[in-house]
């Protein structure tokens, strides 16, 4: 029932209004800067202000609050010390009693304290009129405002509940993803998809933190210089990524593909940016600087990265080795490498000191170093090949422009006969076509030269320099020359306790270590193709375990080397055929420059 309200003495009156979600104020901004619910709720309750006969003195708006209780809204607060500081404002003019208040107790705390301050609340949605009956539809509206309110928050948990369990994302997408509506079977719906421009960066900022190298505060550096910002918001304009809200996304799983409501976590319907691979190494690097009370500092070593566990690798599990430090009673550091599996619990290789790792690989390249006679010999056939090969291709070339000849013949005699009519042209075509295919694989042929079989020889004479003697310039060099000669000689180290237990070369140091104990196997002590190897001579190769990670190539540059060296007939071609012109990795590179005199010492090369 309705009353009319009774505007005797009318004075002043204060508007309040509000929205409970940020995004409400976005709606309709072309309109109204406050969004159009604030404009309407504006609108509405002037006009109730005008209808009591009270002047509007001020206006509060709460944007984007959802806070249920009046004791968090600053800007109700506010509102209450104006009307303090104000006696002459006699109205409190909302839109709604469910716009002010959430349950009953906020109503009845509010309507005793403005009753303190003579000023009464007037809701131009709902008008009771004056009394005791007013008072209690008053109520309870504000009860059944209240368990709407509850009602409606469970109705939204159990949707977002469902939607997480289906793998939808319930909120905001995460940097690196947008939110997006796009149109599925004629209806327009919410989704999330990769962010082109920081989807690549953010994968990349996984990445680098992944190497151990980089601390939060140098990839805040980093991936600021790359580009990656935050998103625009109305308020805030892009700006780099802090290292705190790259800390948060380091540990987010929704990267891989995962959404989390509730503390569960469900296979989300959102492509992936990284794998899991990737992400473990991540969690790996922050646990263990967050132990021990440790900052996020980069603990640099020249192996990390190299080393894996001999003892996982044996139980067909990959683990690699990660570099820390631990301090003594004493203050003193001592670095150490220690599987993660160990971490893990799957593990029980001891902490290995560091130096003890270090004279290990300076061991295990003595141990690998080829003989010199198996160099020299090699170098002899990579010779004896290229000389074949000229040969072969000034033959080779000189059939094929003999046959280019022929087919340039046959192609002019089988146009002229197409200016005959009466023979069948289709026939005629055919054949044409027939020839001018072979014409062009015979052109082909002539553009396969030497240059290109040289390139390729090159390419593998530059990688026998470099097997010559690594193991001098390694146990003499810094740890730059150490590290660059790891990569270009190594993929991998598996140790343990006892030392290296295998490894696995980089191409086509791999074929070269092969190819070496498959002539040893062979013949071990009798002639190998042109050359008679001592009995004396002691083989650390073949003697190293091969049980555990070590280089087992077959493939056909390990096998026709292999043959060639032990003269059972492969052709020598095949060498630098199979070989190709691929170039030489970048630690190759700089590493060709190694002389008799150790390893180049220029900027570049250091």
């Amino acid at each position: 029932m309705t009353h009319a309200t009774n505007t005797d003495g009318a004075g002043k009156a204060v508007l309040y209004l509000r929205v409970s979600s940020k995004k409400q104020m976005d709606t309709a901004v072309d309109i109204d800067p406050d969004g159009n619910s604030i404009a309407t709720q504006r609108e509405v309750s002037t006009r109730k202000a005008d209808s009591i006969g009270a002047i509007v003195a001020r206006e509060f708006v709460e944007p984007g609050v959802s806070a249920s209780t009046i004791e968090k809204r600053q800007v109700f607060q506010d509102m209450l010390a104006y009307l303090r500081e104000n006696p002459d404002v006699r109205y409190v003019v909302v839109y709604a009693r469910s716009r002010a208040f959430r349950n009953y107790i906020d109503a009845a705390i509010t309507k005793r304290l403005l009753d303190k301050l003579h000023v009464r609340l007037v809701s131009a949605r709902e008008d009771f009129g004056d009394g005791v009956y007013a008072d209690a539809m008053e109520a309870v509206t504000d009860i059944f405002n209240e368990v709407q309110n509850r009602l409606s928050g469970e109705d939204i948990r159990i949707k977002l509940q469902h939607k997480a369990i289906n793998g939808g994302t319930t909120g905001k997408a995460p940097l690196g993803y947008q939110n997006v509506r796009v149109e599925h079977e004629g209806r327009q719906i919410n989704t999330v998809q990769l962010d082109p421009k920081r989807a690549p960066l953010v994968r990349k900022a996984f990445e680098l933190y992944a190497t151990g190298e980089y601390g939060l505060e140098r990839l805040e550096a980093t991936m600021a210089d790359l580009g990656l910002t935050t998103r625009a918001t109305p308020k805030l304009p892009e700006r780099p990524v802090t290292f705190k809200w790259l800390h948060r996304m380091l540990r987010e799983q929704y990267y891989l593909g995962y959404v989390t409501y509730k503390g569960e976590i469900y296979q989300g319907r959102h492509e992936p940016i990284i794998d899991q691979d990737l992400f473990d190494r991540v969690q790996d690097v922050m646990n263990l600087r967050s132990k021990g009370g440790q900052r996020d500092r980069v603990l640099q070593h020249y192996l990390k990265g190299t080393l894996f566990c001999a003892r996982c690798e044996e139980r067909g599990q990959v683990s690699r080795l990660i570099f820390t430090e631990a301090r003594g009673r004493s203050g003193r550091r001592y670095a150490y490498f220690l599987c993660r599996g160990r971490q893990d619990g799957v593990c029980d290789l001891p902490h290995l000191p560091a130096e003890g790792v270090e004279q290990a690989i300076v061991d295990h390249y003595f141990a690998m170093t080829l003989p010199p006679h198996f160099v020299t010999r090699v170098r002899e056939v990579l010779a004896d090949a290229m000389a074949d090969e000229q040969r072969s291709v000034t033959e080779l070339h000189a059939s094929l422009k003999r046959r280019l000849k022929e087919l340039e013949a046959k192609e002019d005699r089988l146009i002229d006969v197409l200016a005959d009519e009466a023979l069948p042209q289709a026939k005629v075509r055919a054949k044409l076509r027939k020839i001018q295919a072979d014409r062009a694989s015979a052109e082909a042929g002539l553009a396969n030269t030497s240059a290109e079989i040289a390139a390729g020889a090159g390419v593998l004479i530059e990688a026998l320099e470099l097997v010559s003697n690594p193991a001098v310039y390694y146990r003499d060099g810094n740890d730059t020359i150490r590290r660059n000669l790891n990569q270009a000689f190594y993929q991998h180290f598996y140790v343990d306790e006892h030392g290296v237990q295998g490894s696995r070369h980089n191409p086509p140091f791999d074929d070269f270590y092969a190819a070496h104990q498959l002539t040893r196997k062979a013949r071990p002590t009798t002639v190998m193709a042109g050359y008679t190897e001592p009995d004396t001579h002691r083989d650390p190769l073949a003697e190293a375990s091969v049980a555990v990670g070590d280089d087992s190539s077959s493939s056909d540059l390990a096998l026709s080397l292999a043959d060639i060296l032990l003269g059972t007939g492969s052709s020598k071609n095949t060498l630098v055929e199979l070989r190709g012109i691929e170039p030489l990795t970048y630690s190759m590179r700089r590493l060709v420059r190694l002389g008799p005199s150790g390893p180049c010492r220029c900027p570049r090369c250091r």
